[in-house]
């Protein structure tokens, strides 16, 4: 019998008003998903220490949204820890 891989559960983000713009897709292995969850806070990391952005408001808005992708990644591998599923 194979183990079963512990997997995301779909998780909205980067909102318009009440509609979620984006999401995290579900059943994607959640190791994958925090391996790529910390690829985005590398870039982060990379892009925040660079300088990179003449244009101040770019660079924070570039950095946010990676930031708000890269939460949504390890949230979407935390729902639904300790609950009953039906």
């Amino acid at each position: 019998m194979k183990a079963s891989t512990a997997v995301t559960t779909r998780h909205p983000f980067d909102y318009l008003y009440d509609l979620p713009l984006f999401s995290v897709n579900e059943d994607v292995p959640v190791e994958e998903a925090l391996e790529r969850a910390a690829d985005l806070m590398m870039y982060v990391e990379a892009l925040s220490a660079a300088d990179a952005f003449r244009d101040k408001s770019l660079g924070s808005a570039i950095v946010q949204t990676l930031s708000e992708m890269a939460k949504a990644l390890v949230k979407s591998t935390q729902q639904g820890e300790g609950e009953a599923t039906a």
